[in-house]
């Protein structure tokens, strides 16, 4: 077996392991409180809209490694612990606030918190709590974290959202600053709540921090968590092909497909030899498939497993002999606009595998082939 085609499989191979764990991955519900009375019913979504058994966590920094129960309320095997941050902690209190917007749920959840501000351990950096929640299955998951200040709306409180800062080791999306001075009645991102993404390896602790934010005495807030498996953000694949004038085309997926089109789902291929025609084409089903020299003498390999739906045609655009041509297709408006497609009706957790295809005359069998794109259909 040569090496570029050792590669190529040793690459489809760990996607399907990634796709295995993500199926074993375990949700979570906590409200951080003082009271038991706080906490949700099962019936309760919160942000995540993740119904299932809210644990009660009793807050303390640092805090006992306390079990947590399952979405079904089973046992789980998997704990979580508060401890001080990596510079310190000079929090405050426990307490519990009654907002007077907050109502049902939203009201148990958001109105118990624990303050992780105070002050600073030094004149250039924050202090607070860490999180760490161990025992995991691995997997892809969400990590919704409540940071709301009940009291922030008081006359007298400043006028300004007391705001925590949250980040997730690992996670592929950036430390989140959250705040807001009311409930606007509706959870929204970065003022009730951070929402990271991260990939949780066998063994592997999930671990947020949270502190707050001004280089003065402050507040921050922490109301409670929830884990959600969920599925790989879009991943690339096999080897593109080189092409005549050494272009070596990418093709890049802005998210994962939606089947309510919640959010724009863009295959944009890069870095294709200006002047050519072409297109990007997808298969539904890669198991067993290993991908296939695309002909004697080729740099390219066909990543798609038999059978394959193109989309239509395209010009790169671009210069001639330069690598600035593109092409880019609206994956819903695609599949919206032509019935028929293989694959339609999708599911929830069907996978799509694309790649784009174009002319190039003085290669062998006068095409080149970018790498690919594995995508996973959610909600």
């Amino acid at each position: 077996m040569n090496r570029n085609f050792s590669a190529h499989l040793g690459a489809s191979l760990s996607l399907l392991a990634l796709s295995a764990s993500s199926a074993a991955a375990q949700g979570f519900n906590i409200e951080v409180g003082v009271s038991a009375a706080s906490v949700p019913a099962a019936v309760y979504g919160a942000a995540a809209s993740q119904p299932g058994t809210w644990n009660h966590f009793v807050p303390a920094v640092p805090s006992a490694v306390v079990p947590l129960t399952s979405l079904a309320g089973a046992a789980s095997g998997v704990t979580m612990q508060v401890t001080p941050g990596p510079n310190g902690y000079n929090g405050l209190i426990s307490y519990n606030w009654n907002n007077p917007n907050t109502i049902g749920g939203d009201e148990r959840l958001l109105d118990d918190i624990l303050d992780v501000g105070g002050t600073f351990a030094s004149p250039a950096v924050n202090s607070g709590v860490r999180v760490t929640v161990s025992g995991l299955a691995a997997g892809f998951y969400e990590v919704y974290t409540y940071c709301f200040a009940p009291d922030n709306y008081l006359p007298g409180n400043g006028g300004v959202p007391w705001n925590t800062l949250v980040d997730v080791t690992g996670s592929i999306d950036p430390l989140q600053t959250v705040g807001a001075l009311d409930w606007a009645g509706t959870f929204i991102q970065n003022e009730t709540f951070a929402k990271h993404r991260v990939a949780v390896a066998a063994g592997q602790n999930l671990v947020i921090d949270l502190s707050h934010e001004f280089l003065t005495f402050s507040f921050a807030s922490f109301n409670g968590l929830q884990i959600k498996p969920a599925a790989p953000p879009p991943a690339n694949y096999c080897t593109a092909g080189t092409t005549t004038n050494a272009c070596v085309p990418a093709l890049t997926a802005s998210d994962n497909p939606s089947l309510s089109a919640a959010t724009s789902c863009i295959l944009n291929a890069a870095n294709i030899e200006g002047q050519k025609q072409g297109l990007i084409f997808y298969g539904i089903d890669n198991s067993g498939f290993s991908p296939l020299p695309w002909s004697p003498g080729s740099s390219s390999f066909l990543c798609v497993k038999s059978p394959t739906q193109r989309s239509g045609a395209q010009a790169s655009g671009g210069t001639t002999a330069q690598c600035n041509g593109a092409f880019s297709l609206d994956w819903h408006a695609f599949q919206a606009a032509n019935t028929g497609l293989i694959g339609q009706p999708w599911s929830l957790g069907e996978k799509v595998y694309a790649q784009a295809w174009f002319r190039d005359p003085p290669a062998p069998k006068t095409t080149n082939l970018s790498d690919a794109v594995e995508m996973t259909y959610v909600p």
